[in-house]
């Protein structure tokens, strides 16, 4: 990963002023408009002083505006380290969506297995094989249900979570 230098230098504009690095960044990013959040500034940092052109381009290359999505994806691609924090905010938020689709398959494969089980205890001419069918599925219906139980506590949790860092 790349790292930002901790120095800031000054040159000189004209005679009696000199303008520092920060302040360099600070106004090319106000001129696009670009939220002062200090990924943008180690991303500005980076191209108007970093060893790598294509970082500029990539930035000029999203017009007069950019989209903080856009980027973002460019410190991502770059590897900046001041952009790293939002690939595990996106993973956790993948995982926690991941987690409530199961959940919602999980209980929509219960109700479908409760619905049978009636199904079953209905049937007149049930025997003993239908009546160990029905308690082997009356198990497997438990698990489930605390499975679907567990997956949704684990998805309220991330999605709380998510909601407290925000």
């Amino acid at each position: 990963m790349k790292n930002s230098q901790t120095s800031v230098s000054a040159y000189s504009i004209d005679d009696d002023e000199t303008e520092t690095e920060l302040e360099v960044i600070g106004r090319f990013m106000t001129r696009l408009k670009v939220k002062n959040l200090p990924r943008n500034y180690q991303l500005f940092y980076e191209a108007l002083y970093g060893q790598d052109c294509s970082l500029a381009e990539e930035i000029e290359a999203l017009g007069p505006l950019p989209p903080q999505s856009g980027l973002d994806e460019i410190g991502l691609k770059h590897r900046l380290v001041s952009h790293c924090g939002l690939v595990a905010r996106k993973s956790e938020s993948d995982a926690a969506e991941m987690l409530r689709e199961v959940a919602d398959q999980l209980a929509k494969g219960l109700l479908k297995k409760q619905r049978f089980a009636c199904e079953i205890e209905a049937t007149p001419h049930a025997n003993a094989a239908l009546d160990s069918l029905n308690a082997s599925l009356s198990n497997l219906m438990l698990y489930e249900t605390e499975l679907t139980e567990r997956l949704r506590d684990c998805a309220n949790l991330s999605k709380s979570s998510q909601k407290a860092g925000a």
